[in-house]
């Protein structure tokens, strides 16, 4: 079993089971390190499937992830008192790791020790390892006690200022700025109950206190988010926040990852609303929202945003003015403004989102209603294409959801049914279930019509949206062998109607498998294979309609730590691919990486050295790569050429730290239609100031 029954537990037997796991604990067993991990590698599982899967990612949909994790791992979640959705944000738990553990807390009451732990249905040693680095046990005295008006003078501030150059220059010469980016950030924090701050930000190509950006930096934003206020209040946010309905058919913002081989993780789940402080300049709200909370059984989040948003303008001839309307053809997400197209763009629509989120809950569960409305000042009038058909147009687009939760015992079902303005409804329904406590299995199910109008959808799915397909998505994770982790999943799909690139109904499947063995907390392994079958047009002369396109990618990835001090990371992966009646083509990389991290010495870095060698753009590879704090780095490579970066971190003293990247890619051989070889360059230095 999973859950533990409700009974009356006698006192006796809660003291012999907890004396127990502290001989257990005394007996030698080192389960906890003593610091954290720079990478953590189900992290950098997550991210780099996401930025595979999603062309369209940027990297503040990872910075958003990973500054959440760095602001728990200082600042750790206190286990006694964290809840359901504080669990779920991390998105290192599963569902039903989270119900076993607030079970075993509701039932035993507050843990004593980190050890405790381990007698916790579902959870592995790697599970607790990966969980502490963000978290602690804390019995003292509760700081929600203290009134939080001190936080906003007591607490941790936080100031970055970041400096970065590419050599050579990678954009266009008739850029408005120079090739410096530059961003600032403070922030403060205080017992992960109260944040606020400010962010700037100057990307490469981009004027700087000049021309389009006299007032300096081309981003600013700023945001001011409390949470556990009082009994009534659970959350306020104020300037820039992220925001989530249900399984993402309305709305989700921010980090959203599909499949990895974290199998069974496929809820979309967390606080509703966060602040936002990523310097990504799309994916965001600027308003305000909160959540409140009517006695045990009803809560409610409102949320308001009013901001300018970059699109594409359509103006008509002058000749035509009188009849015509100013129009726009689609939002630019990309976040430049350095050439006078993209500075044309910059701000050219307002955009009103409001929306309103009413949950009934109960011990076992929610049921929620949610709606959400847009509103833009100009009409959205896509270029016509048969694949765009079904697309919104227009200027208001009201959609209405009701996601729900049920858990009983070890099992879970969760899910969410939408509907957009123009009747479409689309629905996604999970289950979630543990035949034993060494097995956790999912299904999930989706169905999203090819006429569902969504703008911030984006729920689990093989492609990015809401809309145009339906699926059967399988995942296992089998725990059976002590050390051994087995993670399996499978997914069918289809797409009714035309996508870009796809110019008829199609289909595709995927499977998944990853073998982990971890021998000890200094030296794991995992060996992980993938294949991807999907429908495109042929682009071969005299070979009409569509071809199957098949990926296979097989990785062996190890990590050791060498000494308390020095860790080394070592993969190779190949990529195969096949169009449908051709051969094979191929591409592989390959990387050593050492991190130096000594608690008794004020420097420490990374280094990796990579090659990598690819027949084309369908065999390219990706790699996460450690990055200075608040950066994210996973670049796709293809060609033929290598790699390598140092980064170097200097504790100068209990406030200040200075960080620097150097990073340079030898292209021997282009595979892109530029053909273009050489050697790139990135310099970034950072300096961080604690107080």
């Amino acid at each position: 079993m999973m859950f533990f029954h409700r009974q009356n537990t006698q006192s006796r037997n809660v003291l012999f089971l907890r004396a127990f796991l502290l001989l257990f604990a005394l007996s030698g067993l080192q389960v906890f390190p003593g610091n954290a991990q720079t990478e953590d590698p189900a992290a950098a599982e997550l991210l780099e499937n996401f930025f595979r899967d999603n062309e369209q990612a940027t990297e503040s949909d990872a910075q958003f992830f990973l500054e959440n994790l760095e602001n728990y791992r200082t600042n750790p979640l206190n286990l006694n008192r964290a809840s359901r959705e504080d669990l779920l944000g991390l998105r290192l738990l599963n569902e039903l790791q989270v119900e076993n553990f607030l079970t075993y807390r509701a039932q035993l009451g507050p843990l004593l020790n980190e050890y405790e732990l381990q007698a916790i249905p579902g959870w592995s040693l790697s599970d607790i390892r990966r969980i502490l680095a963000f978290s602690a046990v804390s019995t003292g005295l509760d700081t929600r006690n203290i009134n939080l008006l001190r936080g906003f003078y007591e607490g941790e501030n936080e100031v970055l200022l970041r400096w970065g150059r590419p050599v050579p220059r990678n954009y266009p010469e008739t850029a408005e700025g120079n090739p410096n980016s530059w961003a600032f950030r403070y922030r403060h924090s205080f017992d992960n109950r109260l944040r606020f701050g400010f962010t700037a930000e100057n990307d490469p190509g981009e004027a700087f206190f000049a021309k389009s950006n006299k007032q300096g930096f081309d981003f600013y934003s700023a945001h001011l988010f409390v949470q556990n206020l009082n009994k009534r209040v659970k959350a306020v946010a104020l300037g820039d926040f992220s925001a989530r309905f249900g399984q993402g058919l309305l709305l989700q913002t921010g980090f959203s990852p599909g499949k990895s081989a974290e199998t069974v993780a496929v809820a979309r789940g967390g606080r509703k609303i966060n602040p936002y402080a990523s310097f990504g300049e799309t994916f965001f709200f600027r308003g305000a929202a909160t959540t409140l909370q009517f006695g045990p059984g009803l809560e409610l989040t409102a949320l308001y945003s009013d901001r300018r948003r970059d699109g594409n303008v359509i103006t008509p001839d002058s000749a035509d003015m009188e009849f015509a309307e100013i129009v726009f053809s689609s939002l630019q997400t990309s976040g430049y403004h350095r050439l006078p197209s993209e500075i044309a763009d910059e701000k050219s629509l307002r955009e009103q989102v409001a929306g309103l989120s009413v949950s009934h809950l109960w011990k076992n569960g929610h049921i929620t209603a949610n709606a959400l409305h847009f509103h833009y000042d100009k009409p959205w009038t896509p270029a016509f294409a048969n694949y765009r058909m079904f697309v919104f147009r227009g200027q208001n687009l009201t959609g209405y959801s009701f996601d729900y939760e049920y858990r009983r015992r070890n099992w879970l079902f969760f899910g969410e049914t939408a509907r957009s303005d123009n009747g479409a409804v689309a629905t996604v329904n999970s289950l979630l279930f543990s035949p034993d406590r060494h097995v956790t299995l999912t299904a999930l199910q989706r169905s999203f019509p090819k006429d569902y109008q969504y703008i911030y959808a984006q729920p689990f799915s093989e492609t990015s949206g809401a809309a145009n397909e339906q699926g059967l998505y399988l995942g296992a994770d089998i725990r059976y062998i002590r050390r051994w982790q087995i993670n399996v999943y499978a997914d069918v799909w289809r797409h009714p109607w035309l996508r870009f690139g796809v110019s008829a109904p199609s289909q595709g499947r995927e499977f998944l498998t990853r073998v982990l063995w971890t021998k000890s907390k200094v030296f794991s392994v995992y060996a992980l294979y993938q294949s991807e079958i999907k429908e495109r047009d042929s682009d071969v002369e005299g070979v009409p309609g569509l071809l199957e396109n098949r990926r296979d990618r097989f990785r062996l990835h190890a990590i050791y730590k060498v000494t308390p001090s020095l860790e080394l990371r070592s993969r190779v992966e190949w990529t195969l691919f096949r169009v449908e009646g051709f051969g094979w083509t191929k591409g592989y990389i390959a990387f050593q990486e050492a991190v130096w991290k000594s608690i008794g010495s004020p420097v420490s870095g990374a280094i990796r050295y990579s090659v990598f060698d690819t027949d084309n753009f369908d065999t390219r590879v990706f790699a996460f790569e450690n990055d200075l704090f608040s950066s994210v780095s996973i670049p796709a490579f293809s060609g033929r050429g290598s790699r390598y970066y140092l980064n170097i971190q200097w504790r100068v003293n209990h406030w200040l730290r200075l960080e620097g990247r150097f990073e340079q890619t030898n292209q021997a051989r282009a595979v892109t239609s530029t053909g273009i070889t050489g050697r790139e360059r990135f310099w970034k230095f950072q300096a961080r100031m604690r107080f």
